[in-house]
């Protein structure tokens, strides 16, 4: 299964290498955006908040 995002690319990394994966793409003046996070559980996908594009 596949949860379509919309958003074009994502990428998934380690939480201690968030601000500096940011940093690099904002010094290739590539726009970025953490969407969120994955956590273990049983519940269903949960969206919470929207981006203004």
């Amino acid at each position: 299964r596949t949860f379509n995002m919309g958003v074009g690319m994502a990428l998934v990394v380690a939480p201690e290498a968030v601000e500096q994966v940011l940093a690099h793409l904002a010094a290739q003046d590539c726009r970025a955006y953490r969407l969120g996070e994955i956590v273990a559980g049983e519940q269903e996908v949960a969206l919470q908040g929207t981006l203004a594009w």
